[in-house]
């Protein structure tokens, strides 16, 4: 009979009493009454709309800036800029996403960008887009960072030999690399803002129907006491985020298999 270790006796009762037991109790507190009137919700909706529009340009723009990124990571590592980029990288991680939603409704509110509007860029769409991606585009920056750890640095350095400057290197050479790379960086951006809440909402504001989205639907019928509806778009939050884990879970499957291949 085999041994049970300390490790597996800690391992597996935390882990589905702590990670797998909160989502199961989401996904078996929902009803049909629940379902019937968050789905008839059309502001619910609009939330969904609000989402995914948001989260895809956020996304996109996290992966664009990490791709810069990984240019100075690459070619200038050594310069100031790269410095300050490499540990600003991380600083929204550690900074509370209350104080991130503060600090950009400061930078591009009413106070600094009074040209834009009468709240500035705050309370629209373009501010909740710029709230998730400033909590997420950390996720695409390492990302990018870390498969570019693994580029053979001799095809780079044969591109420079035939002439390429740095700039057509990359993009010539180093961006095809990182394809399986940024495809990743791109879902887990895409990820990370479906679920902020703090941020956007200290930002973008929460209206119904203009700058909601899932997860402050969920908190605003939390307030208004509609449980069932909130536990429905909760279970329709962890549908989505299923699927993009599956998604990035085969993609790696795939490639992984197409790799071995060549």
């Amino acid at each position: 009979m085999r041994k049970v270790s300390t490790w597996e006796l800690l391992f597996v009762p935390l882990f589905f009493l702590l990670i797998v037991y909160p989502i199961a109790a989401i996904v078996g507190n929902v009803t049909v009454e629940g379902m019937e009137r968050t789905f008839a919700d059309p502001i619910f909706w609009d939330a969904v709309k609000n989402t995914l529009i948001t989260a895809f340009f956020a996304a996109l723009l996290g992966v664009l800036l990490a791709l810069g990124f990984g240019y100075f990571y690459i070619f200038h590592p050594g310069t100031l800029v790269y410095k300050i980029a490499d540990f600003m990288n991380d600083f929204p991680i550690a900074l509370p996403h209350t104080v991130a939603g503060l600090a950009l409704l400061l930078a591009f509110g009413r106070k600094m960008f009074w040209f834009a509007g009468p709240t500035g860029l705050a309370f629209t769409l373009l501010a909740v887009a710029l709230a998730m991606f400033f909590v997420s585009y950390p996720l695409a920056a390492r990302t990018i960072a870390a498969s570019a750890d693994e580029i053979d640095m001799d095809l780079i350095a044969v591109a420079r030999t035939l002439g390429d400057s740095p700039a057509n290197a990359y993009r010539r050479v180093v961006i095809p690399v990182l394809g399986e790379a940024i495809f990743s960086a791109y879902v887990l951006s895409f990820a990370r803002s479906l679920s902020e809440f703090a941020a956007v909402i200290m930002f973008g504001g929460n209206v119904p129907g203009m700058t909601q989205v899932l997860a402050s639907y969920v908190f605003s019928k939390v307030e208004e006491g509609e449980i069932g509806m909130a536990v429905t778009a909760s279970a329709f939050c962890i549908l989505l985020s299923l699927l993009l884990v599956l998604t990035l879970r085969l993609r790696g499957k795939y490639y992984a298999r197409n790799k071995g291949c060549i």
